[in-house]
């Protein structure tokens, strides 16, 4: 037994080293030496508003450069926060230097804008849906969340018999998915979204539980693709 004590103390005095090690504080940033600490995206869409902020940078003075050159790059309070947007799709280069006594830091950043959708050559929903979405702003969570409701009333084939089940039972799903949001920022998609339905339904695709299922998991792969 007193080995096995012995043994466990000697254990226990050669982690403790390594466990102190394991505690101490990461050194805090020098407050003399300068240092970028630059908060921006690193994708955005054409015409879309980028906002940059060192503002948490280590910094007395600041210089910035954007390639290729663009009129539509402006940096304020005293180089600490600039703003962009794009007319072109591409990448775009940042380069944020800064100065504190005699100490400099450098920092590259590389912006990817992207532009809307090619307008689709099909009828299904998947493949409208992003394109329609390009000129929304929406909640990424809320898109999942609709997706998931789609998803779930597509699932409800066996109960529901007649249009008019599908359109009750997918309208409680939805608000109970994003809130009063269904009549405000999603409507604009949703009427969309409504009047091809109602094409389908004029033109016989939109007849049986099954053909409803369908279009529902169409419309939930539109939403998430988007």
């Amino acid at each position: 037994m007193k080995n096995i004590f012995a043994s466990l103390v000697v254990l226990f005095c050669m982690t403790m080293p390594a466990l102190a090690l394991a505690q101490e504080p990461r050194p805090a940033v020098d407050p003399v030496q300068a240092k970028i600490v630059l908060v921006a995206p690193d994708s955005a869409r054409v015409g879309e508003l980028v906002r940059f902020d060192v503002s948490n940078s280590v910094a007395a003075s600041f210089k910035w450069l954007v390639v290729p050159p663009s009129q539509d790059f402006e940096v304020y309070d005293e180089g600490r926060r600039a703003v962009f947007s794009a007319r072109a799709t591409g990448e775009y280069q940042f380069t944020i230097a800064c100065a504190k006594g005699d100490t400099v830091d450098v920092l590259n950043h590389i912006i990817k804008i992207i532009g809307p959708p090619s307008q689709p050559v099909t009828d299904s929903l998947s493949e409208w849906i992003p394109f329609w979405m390009w000129q929304y702003t929406l909640p990424n969570d809320e898109k999942i969340a609709l997706a998931e409701s789609f998803e779930a009333i597509a699932a409800r084939k066996d109960e529901l018999k007649t249009a008019e089940d599908w359109i009750k039972a997918t309208a409680e799903s939805n608000r109970e998915a994003v809130g009063d949001s269904i009549n405000t920022a999603w409507a604009p998609l949703l009427d969309k979204i409504g009047a091809a339905l109602l094409k389908m339904a004029q033109d016989g695709r939109l007849m049986t539980p099954e053909q409803h299922a369908a279009v529902w998991l169409e419309i939930a792969s539109g939403l998430r693709k988007g």
